[in-house]
């Protein structure tokens, strides 16, 4: 799994998560969950919001401008879906 999908993921959910949180919903260990949001957090890429230490969250705010996930744009496309139901 790459950074751009849990971002992707992140981003469909609308939720802040800690490295744990985030490893228990993907199936993932913490140490990789905690190296993908550092990959998130300090990349120009992604915009998110950060909550200070100690229990540090991030919450994606958007892709490379989008604040859109992807998921949502395909089930507009396929299956007409309003963005104000599928993007939480």
């Amino acid at each position: 799994m790459n950074t751009q999908s849990v971002a992707e993921y992140m981003l469909s959910t609308g939720k802040y998560y800690s490295a744990s949180i985030l490893a228990s919903e993907l199936g993932i260990s913490a140490v990789y969950a905690s190296g993908k949001l550092f990959n998130i957090r300090n990349s120009r890429k992604y915009q998110c919001e950060v909550t200070p230490l100690p229990g540090r969250k991030i919450k994606v705010l958007s892709i490379k401008g989008r604040k859109v996930s992807k998921i949502a744009l395909w089930n507009l496309a396929l299956f007409g879906k309003p963005l104000s139901e599928v993007a939480v």
